[in-house]
C-alpha cells in the first residue's frame, strides 16, 4: 500500500464495524475507512492537536497503539460480526513496535493471521501519508460467545 489510500473496500463491513462505534474510537477520531475482505480493514487516525506529544508535532504513540488495537480488533468484527453467537472480543495480548514519529493522519491496516471460534491472532501496519511504516503491532483475541 501506498500512501493513505488503501484498496477498495466491502461497504456491508464497513457498516458492520461502525454500527457500534466504540466511545474511545470516538474520542481519538479513530475511524472506519476500509474493510477489503473479512478479516482483513484499515482504519484512520487523524492527526490532531489533542493527540502530540510535548511535541505538538508528533502523535502519542498511546494513540498510535489504540488504534492499533482497533483496527486487531475490527478485523475480526468484520470477520466474525455477522455469526449468530458471536458476542464480541477481548484484547489477551498486544504488541507495538514503533519505527517512526507519526507527525500527520496515519492509517493502520488490520489483518487476521490466524483464527479459530474462540480466539485470533492479528497483525497491524501503521503507515503515514507517504506511505511510510510508522508503527507495527501485534494482538491476540478473545472472541465472545453466545452461552
Amino acid at each position: 500500500m501506498s500512501g493513505l489510500s488503501p484498496p477498495e473496500g466491502d461497504p456491508v463491513l464497513v457498516e458492520r464495524i461502525a454500527a457500534d462505534a466504540v466511545p474511545y474510537w470516538v474520542s481519538l477520531g479513530i475511524r472506519v475507512d476500509r474493510a477489503v475482505a473479512p478479516g482483513h480493514v484499515y482504519l484512520r487516525l487523524p492527526m490532531r492537536e489533542g493527540l502530540g506529544t510535548r511535541r505538538p508535532e508528533i502523535m502519542h504513540g498511546g494513540a498510535i497503539a489504540s488504534l492499533i488495537d482497533a483496527a486487531a480488533g475490527g478485523a475480526i468484527i468484520s470477520q466474525f460480526g455477522g455469526d449468530a453467537d458471536y458476542r464480541g472480543q477481548a484484547t489477551l495480548d498486544l504488541n507495538v513496535t514503533f519505527l517512526n514519529a507519526a507527525t500527520g493522519d496515519v492509517v493502520a491496516e488490520g489483518l487476521i493471521l490466524r483464527s479459530s471460534r474462540t480466539i485470533a491472532f492479528t497483525q497491524v501496519h501503521v503507515r503515514n501519508g507517504d506511505g511510510a511504516l510508522v508503527a507495527t503491532g501485534r494482538a491476540t483475541f478473545t472472541i465472545l460467545r453466545k452461552g
